[in-house]
């Protein structure tokens, strides 16, 4: 491991992308800092409810969505780089001999790999522990979730870096195709929300991003742990079978179609796991506690048809509300969105049916055109003959914090400067001890 670990570490160039990593992340946590400053502001003028001011929304969540870009622009730079560069120095075959497994090589250099690239997390760590002395609120519990998240991101990244390398002879090669795994989930993404792109939409399930997402949220879902986890071990089992050289490229392509064939239906199976936990502070993402018991009561199955665009406002509020929380509380509840199998209807070209909500509880039927949560949930009580539960929330009080002064200059001194210039002078003295010896 100690060589896996200098070939990682002592490089100037994972250094390097350390620091580029930490101003990046640094900039959008001073963005979101600012931001919610101007919001706490009106919090406490009276003009805005304190306990709308919500940190994990407002600061966490923006500054790990910065880690995301960094992991899927700059994590292949740092991972596949591990491997490539013993291919390219023709040293890669001559130590999977002088160890006697191929496979073992490869897993010490994907946890050195592993190691490097944790790098470009540690600074939106740095970055809310600054926060919290500025006075900023940061929960504990539902920020380790977000960072949870993250880290299972990291590691699907490290095992695409680390077996485009072993399938690819350059590094350069290596880098491009893990970047270019990594982007197609924002491509798939960006159906989200248009009509136009409903197709891409229809892939959503394979995104990366939207199972990371659940996380930022302060929700733990099993369904999304799973994906993950099997989509880093058949990118593992690529990597180990794209290394192995003394199989012929016929074996090797037909091993790998193999299981590619098997992720594939192991990623659709625990796709369908909706299974999750509320670890938010005060259960915030959850409906109320009465209203929680009241639905799991119901023993007829639940299904909700919602006739809304993706372009359409308000169903963008549905999908990240209520039916968010349905679906916390009865993962077994079916959702569905007609509209989205009809790519070829022209936006505004409706029928008098457009914006119906139609709710199913057993063989009662409900419909509204109300997007509220609370009409919505006391209609699928209503069709299962329940009565309206107590609507009360724990108390949540909100955290406003104004970030300014001389708190500001430090915090953006911090961010800008000292944490980026950590990893550059970092590097350089790790560099220059490799350069010594």
């Amino acid at each position: 491991m100690h060589r896996e670990l200098a070939i990682a570490l002592r490089a100037r160039v994972t250094w390097l992308v350390a620091a580029l990593a930490a101003l990046l992340v640094g900039h959008g946590f001073v963005l979101a800092v600012d931001l919610f400053s101007s919001a706490s502001r009106s919090a406490l003028a009276g003009s805005l409810q304190p306990r709308e001011m919500d940190p994990l929304v407002g600061v966490v969540r923006p500054t790990l969505g910065v880690v995301d870009l960094a992991l899927v622009l700059l994590g292949p730079i740092v991972a596949a780089r591990v491997v490539s560069v013993e291919k390219e120095r023709g040293s890669f075959g001559a130590l999977c001999l002088q160890v006697g497994s191929t496979t073992t090589v490869l897993l010490r250099k994907l946890l050195a790999a592993a190691c490097a690239t944790s790098l470009l997390v540690l600074p939106a760590a740095a970055c809310l522990v600054a926060y919290r002395l500025a006075g900023g609120h940061v929960d504990p519990i539902e920020t380790a979730v977000a960072t949870l998240g993250e880290i299972l991101h990291l590691g699907v990244v490290v095992a695409v870096s680390i077996a485009a390398a072993a399938w690819t002879s350059t590094f350069a090669q290596a880098a491009a195709v893990a970047v270019v795994f990594s982007l197609t989930s924002w491509m798939i993404d960006a159906g989200e929300g248009f009509a136009a792109l409903a197709w891409l939409g229809r892939a959503e399930a394979w995104s990366v991003e939207r199972h990371v997402a659940v996380f930022q949220r302060g929700v733990i879902g099993l369904g999304p742990i799973a994906w993950l986890l099997v989509a880093t071990a058949a990118a593992i089992a690529l990597a180990i079978v794209g290394a192995r050289i003394d199989l012929l490229i016929r074996r090797r392509a037909v091993v790998a179609l193999s299981i590619s064939v098997i992720a594939i239906a192991l990623l659709a199976a625990v796709g369908q796991v909706r299974r999750a936990y509320d670890w938010t502070e005060e259960r915030r993402a959850s409906l109320p506690p009465a209203v929680v018991a009241a639905l799991r009561a119901v023993p007829a199955p639940i299904a909700v048809e919602v006739d809304l665009d993706r372009d359409d406002s308000r169903r963008r509020q549905l999908e990240s509300d209520v039916l968010a929380k349905l679906l916390l509380t009865r993962p077994d509840a079916d959702v569905a969105f007609p509209l989205d199998a009809r790519g070829d209807t022209a936006a505004g070209a409706h029928d008098g049916g457009y914006g119906r909500i139609v709710i199913r509880v057993g063989d009662a039927l409900r419909e509204t055109r109300s997007t509220s949560r609370k009409e919505l949930v006391t209609l699928v009580l209503e069709a299962a003959g329940a009565s309206s539960p107590d609507w009360t929330m724990p108390p949540y009080p909100g955290f406003p914090a104004v970030v300014e002064g001389t708190s500001r200059r430090v915090v953006a001194l911090a961010a800008y400067g000292f944490f980026p210039l950590a990893f550059l002078g970092t590097g350089l003295v790790v560099s220059r001890r490799r350069t010594g010896r």
